[in-house]
């Protein structure tokens, strides 16, 4: 049997950037794989100096690798620019767990802007959590709520929310947002007075064709990204799952507008699942 693929945690000491173990605690609970922690440094480090900031980092791990119930963990420090490095060592990872606003520890590594590329350059699924408060796992009592636009590639997302959702036992919320089309131009911007309503209502047959039996969905005119919100507030979620679009880093400037917002707006942990 090949060996499992690693969840790849960066760490850079900071109290704030912890508040990804638990999500990874709970991912590496449900998926089996096991963790691995990884510190970038600088590559003006001296080679003696990284060796120390090895053996810090080592001890570091294991504290927190124990206060969590983490099991057996490896650890690594690399040199380079944080994003670039996490991204290369997720190459042979099955996932990425990060906080987004963790500060000082190891040189700050894990800062607001490092953790955007991550998420945005990754092509294995990326936990985000938002490391502002007491992080909130997927636990019984806890949904999913899922964000669909009516395309295959979102679908992804959700075959892995329903991958986590099944033995954590945990109910699922598929969200689907519906809106007019912005007028081509003002000669131009004559709908059908029953358009608003066609498209409400093919949106609600894929949302009842996707769901499976046991799954809630939730149905809002508007923007993708304040329906997802919404609904992952009406419905306490302990996790949302949105597909990103496009592949690698130089195709991805932008993660697009629904995904961008929903990570920089929520309290709550987000999981990107790369379009395959």
């Amino acid at each position: 049997m090949a060996e499992q693929r690693p969840i790849l945690v960066p760490l850079d000491g900071s109290k704030l950037a912890e508040n990804a173990l638990p999500d990874a605690a709970w991912l590496s609970r449900i998926t089996g794989a096991p963790i691995r922690f990884i510190h970038v440094v600088d590559t003006d480090v001296a080679a003696s100096e990284r060796g120390k900031a090895a053996e810090t980092f080592r001890s570091y791990t294991k504290d927190v690798a124990a206060a969590h119930g983490l099991g057996e963990t490896t650890c690594d420090v690399v040199a380079g620019s944080p994003a670039d490095e996490i991204l290369k060592e997720a190459e042979s990872a099955s996932a990425i767990v990060i906080a987004t606003h963790g500060r000082g520890g190891f040189r700050a590594m894990i800062v607001g802007s490092v953790a955007d590329k991550v998420i945005r350059g990754a092509t294995v699924p990326v936990l985000a959590e938002p490391g502002i408060e007491q992080p909130v796992v997927p636990v019984p009592g806890k949904s999913i709520v899922v964000g669909l636009d009516g395309s295959p590639e979102a679908e992804q997302g959700l075959a892995m929310a329903r991958k986590l959702a099944a033995p954590a036992n945990v109910p699922i919320v598929l969200v689907r947002a519906f809106s007019l089309p912005p007028p081509a131009g003002i000669e131009f911007s004559y709908y059908p007075a029953d358009l608003g309503a066609t498209l409400e209502a093919a949106a609600k047959e894929y949302l009842q064709a996707t769901a499976q039996p046991g799954e809630k969905y939730v149905l809002m005119q508007g923007d993708a990204a304040t329906a997802v919100l919404e609904a992952a507030d009406q419905h306490d979620a302990g996790l949302i799952v949105l597909t990103s679009t496009g592949k690698g880093l130089a195709k991805r400037i932008a993660l697009g507008s629904t995904t961008d917002r929903v990570v920089h707006s929520t309290s709550r942990s987000v999981l990107v699942v790369p379009q395959g």
